[in-house]
């Protein structure tokens, strides 16, 4: 990957890691939901904290590239 520029295939490939991390996220939010005890729920929140540094991420390289991020963070 050049900087500030990705090729097509990159793109989508970034593209598709964020609708996965996406995916993530949701699954995490409905476990921390139904989880009562606190040492899941401090885990789960770990989790959650990781994907959205890795949706952050994602999103940087898309916008230094000139694309607009198909995902916000949440």
């Amino acid at each position: 990957m050049h900087m500030g520029r990705l090729t097509e295939m990159e793109r989508l490939m970034i593209e598709e890691q964020l609708r996965a991390e996406d995916i993530c996220a949701k699954k995490v939010q409905l476990y921390m939901s139904v989880s009562r005890d606190p040492a899941v729920q401090a885990v789960l929140q770990q989790i959650a904290e990781k994907g959205q540094r890795h949706i952050s991420t994602l999103n940087s390289m898309l916008q230094d590239a000139g694309f607009s991020s198909m995902m916000a963070q949440h």
